[in-house]
């Protein structure tokens, strides 16, 4: 699982990034929020540890960003230091699973990321087959003919709107509007047609996997299923 720890205290964050990769687990140690707001739009984060000191931009907004920019169900850790108790009421009810006091306790704080992740998991979905594409919502994975494959966040945002409509025609300004609409970033439809391009040799959406994705002049995308003869 792939962690992402925004904290500018490196010592801190070397612990937490051993600890984090004793258990399994790979993890991106950002300095500041600006950067690591700019990542979540080209990797797929699991799980997110934040600390509410951050210089560049406020714990409250730093939690609106996540939840905008990343799976809802995300799990994400807030850490901070002498903070009122109205001011963490208020990040938990922004999108924060839970507050974690400094100095951190580290045995405390694994056992508190292993209860997230449990309860991601208990609420998880079996993966959904489509051809030969396992679609696993929870995970946030697609795997082709057994095979992870990597894909960005937009990316994969991008492909379970199509798996959810197969056969219906999507228009460009649709797909803009539910994939990149909650976004930071200015895109047009030529941002939808180079996304497209990218998941049809991934997923193979040319036949091989079992699903053909189709542009249609002047409105949009479909994806099909290709029945062998």
């Amino acid at each position: 699982m792939l962690f992402a720890i925004v904290d500018p205290n490196r010592s801190q964050t070397e612990v937490l990034k051993a600890l984090l990769r004793s258990e399994g687990h790979q993890a991106e140690v950002f300095r500041d929020a600006l950067a690591m707001l700019e990542a979540i739009k080209l990797r797929n984060f699991e799980f997110f540890i934040v600390d509410a000191g951050l210089d560049d931009l406020p714990a409250q907004e730093v939690i609106s960003a996540i939840r905008t920019d990343a799976a809802p169900d995300v799990p994400l850790i807030v850490c901070g230091d002498n903070l009122a108790e109205d001011v963490v009421a208020d990040l938990l009810h922004l999108g924060a699973d839970d507050f974690v006091a400094k100095p951190l306790r580290y045995m405390e704080f694994m056992a508190r990321i292993s209860v997230q992740l449990r309860r991601r998991r208990s609420a998880g979905q079996s993966p959904v087959q489509f051809g030969a594409l396992d679609l696993d919502l929870a995970g946030r994975r697609i795997s082709l003919a057994g095979s992870e494959v990597d894909l960005t966040q937009r990316e994969f945002d991008l492909a379970v709107v199509f798996l959810k409509n197969v056969g219906r025609v999507l228009p460009r300004e649709e797909l803009l509007s539910g994939v990149w609409a909650k976004g930071q970033e200015v895109v047009d439809s030529r941002t939808v047609d180079t996304h497209a391009s990218r998941l049809r040799k991934k997923l193979g959406l040319s036949g091989e996997s079992g699903l053909m994705l189709t542009s249609v002049y002047g409105q949009g995308y479909r994806l099909d299923t290709v029945h062998s003869n």
